[in-house]
């Protein structure tokens, strides 16, 4: 509420600043009436992206600060150049930053020239500094992912045999059945209606192609028959007709799936129905994914370590053996498909922190991953994974408007 309440007197406040230097830009006259437009112009300028930040901070879903928001996305950079890009984005230019801006503006038009060196080098000193900072931490978080995976692979020879049969015995009670999705190993071509891999959606007349708050088309990921499924699901809420379609916004793949970068769209309707819609003109070449039929078979799934010591303090005499962990559950659990692309239901398989902390009322809808061969690549980050979570209650109600999604990579 008080957010909304926030909001609304921000966008009150800058829309009757528009309001009144629009009508002084037309009504201004004399001999400085030229320079005056233009500071009024400015000044609307200024207004409209405060609309527009102020638009940001009421549909973000989180509470972070905006330096908060550029670390996190600095986690995802993997080169100077992205560097770059992510904290010079003009999309990510803040408002005091705006107003600085135009400051500096007024005092070149009206103010004296010492005014207007001081204040533009008071301004360059404090972004130097601020970018300074960022890149500090954009190292010291590489340096960060670079020591946890040295020490990961410091530990392998660090695995006891006693403690890998007891994770063995512990881990039995928690198995799940899983769904793997395979590409399939025929080329031909997509029949309509069918279990797919990217391509263009199966879907009837009525169909919008969803996009996000920035009116980015998302692209398709996953296309699924659920009749596909009835015979290897465990979950009794899975719908038994129909077809779910799995879309992600692939320009920017916000990690957390805000700003409606993510949806899940089930429609169910008679295959006759049904038919392939073209693409939307806006969604670039690069995002639309390659059609490929996919295959579906069971498999037995067991908890990361992330999700088992998130969810079971009671054994914390051996919940710091992490390799010994590891490897109980590759014994477990059969080796992964040459072909799979990704799993529904089950377990996750997490690289950072566990997502979801009531395993028992949520299910893993699914899991995609990073494609690379030699012919074709989806990255998620740097060869990561995509998670999406659903409640059981909301599974059951085939209602797919609050998930938990997640983008993990290395």
């Amino acid at each position: 509420m008080k957010k909304n309440i926030i909001s609304l007197l921000g966008f009150v406040i800058c829309s009757l600043l528009i309001i009144i230097s629009g009508f002084l830009c037309f009504t201004t006259e004399g001999i400085d009436a030229e320079k005056m437009r233009t500071i009024y112009i400015g000044f609307i300028l200024l207004m409209l992206h405060g609309c527009y930040r102020i638009y940001k901070f009421k549909t973000s879903t989180h509470q972070d600060t905006e330096t908060d928001e550029v670390q996190k996305k600095l986690q995802q950079v993997n080169s100077i150049a992205e560097f770059f890009h992510t904290v010079f984005h003009p999309k990510e230019m803040y408002f005091r930053t705006s107003l600085s801006l135009f400051i500096i503006l007024v005092f070149g038009l009206f103010g004296t020239s010492t005014l207007f060196w001081a204040f533009t080098f008071l301004f360059l000193a404090i972004k130097s500094v601020l970018i300074i900072q960022y890149y500090r931490y954009w190292k010291a978080w590489e340096k960060l992912v670079v020591a946890e995976m040295n020490a990961k692979t410091d530990d392998i020879d660090e695995i006891d045999e006693k403690t890998v049969c007891e994770f063995i015995e512990v881990l039995k009670p928690f198995k799940r059945k899983a769904i793997e999705i395979c590409f399939a190993s025929s080329e031909d071509a997509v029949e309509t209606g069918c279990s797919k891999y990217g391509g263009q959606p199966d879907v009837p007349e009525d169909f919008q192609w969803p996009s996000d708050n920035n009116n980015r088309p998302l692209s398709m990921l996953l296309q699924i028959n659920c009749s596909d499924l009835t015979s290897l699901a465990s979950e009794d809420y899975l719908p038994k007709s129909g077809h779910l379609y799995f879309f992600y916004e692939l320009g920017e793949q916000n990690w957390e799936g805000a700003e409606n970068s993510i949806r899940v769209i089930y429609i169910d309707t008679q295959h006759k129905e049904l038919h392939r819609i073209d693409y939307p003109k806006t969604l670039a070449n690069e995002f639309r994914l390659k059609e490929r039929v996919i295959s579906f078979k069971t498999k037995d799934s067991y908890p990361s370590f992330q999700d088992f010591s998130n969810q079971n303090t009671e054994y914390k005499h051996i919940i710091d053996k992490v390799e010994s962990f590891n490897e109980a559950r590759n014994r477990l659990e059969s080796e992964p498909s040459i072909n799979a692309i990704g799993t529904m239901f089950g377990y996750a398989d997490l690289i950072h922190d566990a997502i979801i902390n009531d395993l028992n009322a949520n299910i893993l809808l699914l899991q995609l991953s990073s494609i690379e061969d030699d012919s074709y690549e989806l990255l998620f980050g740097d060869c990561g994974n995509i998670y999406f979570y659903i409640s059981h209650q909301d599974l059951k109600n085939k209602d797919f408007r609050n998930l938990k999604f997640e983008l993990q990579c290395y």
